[in-house]
């Protein structure tokens, strides 16, 4: 596969991430890290690659840490917007 398609299809997994964890509903952010964690497991049982353990588990690790990563920050993205939103309803009020 081209480099540059590889980045695409990180880049769209990172956004579509992004727009996940800052909707309402906090689970929907889990989605992607769980089919990361199941697809790479997969892929591995399958045979269609031939990793090492310790390279599976260090892609498993560092693709969990960015993806929780990125998870935790739609939260607070959020939290700030809608923080910012009740200001400004109780500054209307009074």
């Amino acid at each position: 596969m081209n480099d540059w398609y590889r980045l695409g299809i990180i880049v769209l997994v990172f956004a579509v991430q992004h727009f996940l964890s800052t909707r309402n509903e906090r689970y929907l952010g889990s989605i992607i890290p769980i089919a990361y964690f199941v697809f790479l497991l997969y892929i591995q049982t399958t045979g269609m690659v031939d990793w090492s353990i310790l390279k599976l588990i260090l892609l498993i690790i560092v693709g969990e840490a960015f993806l929780i990563g990125y998870w935790i920050s739609g939260r607070k993205v959020l939290l700030n917007k809608t923080e910012k939103e009740l200001k400004k309803m109780k500054a209307r009020e009074i």
